[in-house]
């Protein structure tokens, strides 16, 4: 299968396992197959459609590259990446559509540049590749390019309707930056409440007789509308999470070693996606299932579920829980940046509930907790051993 499928079926979807292993071998064959594929990942999830990538000619793409690249329109850090591309993808003649679209789509002009949307903004991406940049607040109906009532915008939510007169699966992408939540009511009534630094890909309108199926990179808490003839699933990497009707928390950030989803009430059973035939593993409410992406391996524990879904009402509720841990959380709920150059702190354990306190002030009552000294500036922190 061309690398080309691969890489957008790795970030839109799930690969088989004769896919997975294909693409793994790609993926650790070199340093530049991870740079491209990094790359790509990132402009997926900055709202772009990578879909398109599936079908472009190898040959029209080889040409368009040669009459893309060109000191009058790239700086000189983007030529010296450019020519790495270009040199590889001339050994690798599969990669010329994958090295043209990434130059089509990144390589900025006083033109283009106007018409992108700033990366911290909450965006949704239509079926035709349109993105929209939504606000936190004001009501608005969202058309597409042709006129088309997509969706109605009430504050940080959106609204689907069921009547639509769709006859097909279309898509949606909505992608929360750092710093923000947005919630979705979905065509069944669905609830979604999306965490910051993630994305989520869902049918416009579910349709009769198919299964509810939606796509998540990041965290997700979702309150599910019972419906008998069609199971909700929810596809994160290598997990499905598969439910009737029920709440539940799904934690899937790509930079995770693990996915953990948290049952709050109902049932739900979880599969690996390599392997759609074998039985799920059935969840109970009040437990938590930590998937291992390393070894795809599966653990389960009881949890307090107020710990992992208090994101949802702004809050941010720490129990016994490493420092290590704690910082992407920090990270993703301020969008900021932290250095840590005191290592010893990472395994020790915090237990305290913020809402409304800047970092400043986090991170100046966990140092009361376990003495640190730290400095904010800006929007980077830096963490350093305590000065005796």
């Amino acid at each position: 299968m061309e690398i080309t499928k691969l890489i957008v079926k790795k970030l839109t979807t799930n690969l088989s396992e004769t896919e997975a292993k294909e693409f793994d071998s790609w993926l650790h064959a070199s340093h530049e197959n991870k740079e491209i594929f990094d790359r790509i990942s990132s402009i997926q999830k900055s709202g772009k459609d990578i879909s398109e990538l599936e079908n472009l000619d190898e040959v029209t793409a080889w040409d368009k590259i040669l009459q893309k690249v060109g000191p009058d329109k790239v700086s000189q850090k983007r030529t010296l990446w450019t020519r790495a591309v270009l040199r590889y993808a001339a050994i690798f003649v599969g990669l010329l559509g994958l090295a043209f679209w990434y130059l089509h789509n990144s390589v900025q002009t006083p033109e283009n540049m106007l018409s992108q949307p700033d990366k911290n903004a909450i965006t949704l991406q239509l079926e035709n590749g349109e993105v929209k940049v939504l606000s936190e607040d004001g009501s608005s109906q969202i058309k597409d390019k042709e006129g088309n009532l997509v969706v109605t915008k009430k504050g940080s939510n959106l609204a689907y309707s069921n009547s639509a007169t769709i006859e097909k699966l279309v898509y949606n992408t909505l992608t929360v930056p750092y710093a923000k939540r947005f919630g979705i009511q979905l065509s069944d009534g669905t609830r979604v409440h999306l965490n910051s630094g993630s994305s989520i890909k869902y049918p416009v309108k579910f349709m009769e007789g198919a299964d509810r199926e939606v796509f998540l990179t990041g965290e997700a808490f979702f309150e599910v509308t019972e419906d008998a003839e069609r199971p909700f699933r929810v596809s994160s990497n290598d997990l499905v999470v598969t439910v009737l009707g029920t709440t539940f928390n799904v934690k899937a950030y790509p930079e995770d070693r693990e996915i953990n989803t948290v049952l709050v009430s109902g049932s739900v059973g979880l599969s690996n996606a390599d392997n759609p035939t074998t039985d799920p593993t059935l969840l109970e409410p009040g437990h938590m299932a930590t998937w291992d992406k390393s070894n795809n391996t599966m653990a389960m524990e009881a949890v307090d579920t107020e710990i992992h879904t208090s994101w949802i009402h702004g809050r941010l509720v720490l129990k016994r829980t490493p420092f290590a841990q704690i910082i992407p959380k920090l990270q993703r709920h301020y969008n900021i940046s932290i250095t840590n150059n005191y290592p010893t702190l990472n395994d020790k354990v915090f237990t305290a509930s913020y809402d409304i306190e800047t970092i400043g002030e986090v991170m100046a009552s966990l140092s009361e907790i376990i003495p640190f000294y730290f400095e904010v500036d800006g929007n980077e922190v830096i963490i350093n051993k305590p000065e005796n």
